[in-house]
């Protein structure tokens, strides 16, 4: 896992790891998923796929945080493709 960047949606304006690899409890603005919460630096893929999938299909890329620091062009589609992340539909 990178320290920086959710793994779950591929927002990169988080640190989700420390030097040490210990989480950050940082909350994704985009997902609203807590590093140290949701998922650390052993979580699988699958568990992460699980995560992403409630965001996606449950709750439609939703942005989580608040509307003003929302970037003005943000496309979760395109944020999860840039991350190398599997869009799911």
């Amino acid at each position: 896992m990178n320290k920086h960047g959710c793994p779950v949606c591929g927002y990169k304006d988080i640190k989700v790891l420390d030097d040490f690899n210990c989480t950050t409890f940082e909350i994704c603005g985009s997902c609203g998923c807590e590093s140290g919460l949701e998922y650390n630096h052993l979580s699988t893929e699958v568990h992460l796929a699980n995560i992403r999938r409630e965001w996606v299909v449950n709750n439609k890329c939703q942005w989580w945080g608040e509307l003003e620091d929302k970037p003005k062009d943000w496309n979760p589609q395109k944020q999860m493709e840039l991350a190398g992340i599997e869009v799911l539909n």
